[in-house]
């Protein structure tokens, strides 16, 4: 079972704080230390929007980790399995996105149901799961708990579904983000291509800077190493 891991996650999202505050004081990176970030998505797959995305980081070896719907792997799977064909993280955000106002039982059926939808594609069972909108409330903290699953969350938020122009996303993210951040993004939910139009300044202005992308699982192996 991974309970104690719920607690080690928490260390970790502490643990990124503390590199964020760190990093912000001092301006500089521990010599021995490559500084890294995660780059998530949420609410994907889309037929068009994902794949563009996966283009994107095809073109600079970048991985990033998705945190899918059910429901939308169903209708568009073709996406999911380039994500991962291509090396990407797959992990579990519900079958529908909606969370409150479910029993713990029907919270079990919808993750359980994306989980499956996962296995088929990739082969592994997931082991994160993303709240939608990022809350929880103690029917879902019971039904992860039973499912073993480890909440994940996120410490720079792209805002990217509020619409805002690629150019003030790209200028948010990079102003705030520093070494072990999670930063949230959307494939599904932002409108227009915003997000990706974003990322092609972002990605190439932090790999400038000396940083490396990793999946959620990698970023917490290092924090619990």
């Amino acid at each position: 079972m991974r309970r104690g891991t719920r607690r080690s996650l928490s260390a970790a999202v502490c643990l990124a704080l503390l590199f964020c505050f760190a990093a912000q004081t001092v301006r500089a990176d521990p010599p021995d230390r490559e500084p890294r970030v995660a780059l998530t998505f949420d609410d994907g797959p889309h037929p068009g929007r994902t794949k563009r995305i996966l283009a994107l980081l095809d073109r600079y070896s970048v991985k990033a980790t998705f945190f899918i719907l059910g429901c939308n792997a169903e209708y568009y799977p073709e996406p999911l399995e380039m994500a991962v064909r291509a090396g990407h993280e797959i992990e579990d955000h519900s079958f529908d996105h909606v969370t409150r106002g479910k029993t713990v039982r029907e919270l079990e059926e919808s993750i359980t149901k994306t989980a499956e939808i996962i296995e088929r594609a990739s082969g592994r069972s997931p082991r994160y799961f993303r709240p939608p909108e990022g809350k929880c409330t103690p029917e879902l903290d019971s039904a992860l708990a039973t499912l073993g699953y480890d909440a994940v969350f996120w410490t720079v938020d792209s805002r990217d579904w509020t619409g805002k122009p690629a150019d003030a996303i790209a200028r948010d993210v990079l102003k705030t983000v520093c070494d072990g951040d999670i930063l949230l993004f959307h494939d599904y939910t932002c409108p227009g291509e915003n997000t990706l139009h974003a990322l092609e300044k972002i990605i190439p202005a932090l790999l400038s800077r000396g940083f490396r992308f990793v999946t959620v699982e990698e970023m917490f192996a290092r924090s619990e190493n």
